[in-house]
């Protein structure tokens, strides 16, 4: 493959911005409607500024799409859409921190997060996409976005989901319109190779043609819950490894099948937790694969378990890796993840969180077995 795909791409914005670290944009509830709204209020401009006419119209916006999508009282309708208008500027808020004053420029929403409000959370969903790519753009920054959502369906199925998040509907419609144009996705593939929709009656179909033009697919592996290894670490009748080896081995024989790689890394990626110890064996079966490695921060993860996976050649030394933290993210001013207790104090919470990683993560590759495997430390400017 000799077009440069979104897995480059991610590696040098990664050699950018000094770390593997990535931005989870999760909105969670924090119990009740006030105490929830008293949080995302906070990066509500005051009122009578400009900025507060931004927010006046968002929430007028989804005024609309609530009276449009759904049967709801007025009071109702009211409150959601205070709540949701106030999220979407928090998470505007926490993007612009992230992007001009902690040099991050990698995020990953998680869909249901925002599929849990209805139409109204789809787009907001959109409209956090697009505000990441224009934040960067304004900063003179190339950003990655990667949506976490685990779609895994029939082929003709699987296609439309690929319409919708990294590709677009002129195939299939005769429109060009992408109505999300995610970077990059994750799939689940316990349906089969079908999920990735590499072919469609000897022709290439959907899944390779968009690998292909550069949008990246991430295939759920070695997950972060506790009851992952129930399925996934299952021996295999006759093969003698387990669930989780087989899918490595089929993804890295697809990908050289297909001719998926380029400059050492593959369009197919591989999902891989911090939390259940990982020996190197998944980098040593699929060298070109990036891991997405959720897990760090409120699952407690960590580098240790995970570290030995990342990649030893020469180009990538040390990369490889997407570290996902997204609690962690979405609130770096809670104590329970090392911030100050208080949301005003949320921009220096924030960039003081990606220090400390920073910080950590350095310190992971100067373990004995790390520098035993070959693996080096890949971000020598950051601090």
């Amino acid at each position: 493959m000799r077009k440069k795909h979104n897995f480059v791409r991610l590696a040098e914005v990664q050699q950018r911005q000094q770390t593997s670290y990535n931005v989870g944009l999760d909105p969670h509830g924090f119990g009740s409607y006030a105490s929830s709204l008293e949080l995302y209020s906070s990066a509500v401009p005051p009122r009578f500024s400009s900025e507060y006419e931004a927010y006046k119209g968002t929430k007028k916006m989804y005024e609309s799409v609530l009276w449009y999508s759904s049967i709801v009282e007025y009071s109702v309708r009211e409150q959601m859409a205070e709540l949701l208008a106030s999220i979407e500027f928090y998470i505007k808020k926490l993007i612009t921190i992230y992007i001009e004053k902690a040099q991050v420029f990698t995020f990953k929403p998680q869909a249901a997060f925002y599929e849990q409000f209805g139409p109204a959370g789809m787009i907001m969903l959109a409209g956090i996409r697009r505000f990441i790519s224009e934040t960067g753009m304004k900063a003179g920054e190339k950003t990655i976005t990667t949506l976490d959502c685990k779609r895994g369906d029939i082929f003709t199925t699987q296609g439309a989901y690929f319409n919708a998040y990294i590709g677009d509907l002129n195939e299939d419609w005769g429109v060009k319109y992408s109505p999300y144009d995610f970077d990059i996705m994750n799939i689940t593939p316990w349906m089969g190779k079908d999920v990735l929709v590499l072919y469609d009656k000897g022709k290439p179909s959907k899944g390779l043609k968009l690998m292909k033009a550069g949008k990246g697919i991430i295939i759920v592996n070695k997950t972060s819950n506790p009851s992952g290894p129930q399925y996934q670490e299952l021996v295999v009748q006759g093969k003698k490894v387990t669930l989780q080896m087989l899918n490595t081995a089929d993804m890295k024989d697809i990908s050289w099948q297909e001719k998926l790689e380029n400059r050492g890394l593959s369009t197919i990626g591989l999902v891989v937790g911090s939390t259940h110890i990982c020996d190197g064996s998944i980098r040593l079966l699929f060298p070109g694969a990036t891991l997405l490695v959720p897990g760090f921060g409120a699952q407690g993860g960590n580098f240790i378990k995970i570290i030995l996976e990342m990649i030893r050649n020469e180009r990538w030394n040390g990369q490889g890796a997407i570290f996902s933290s997204s609690r962690g993210s979405m609130y770096p001013f809670l104590t329970k993840y090392g911030g100050s207790g208080s949301v005003s104090n949320l921009e220096c919470d924030a960039i003081k969180a990606i220090t400390k990683f920073r910080k950590a993560e350095k310190k992971a590759y100067q373990a004995r077995n790390v520098i035993k495997a070959g693996i080096g430390y890949p971000y020598k400017k950051a601090a």
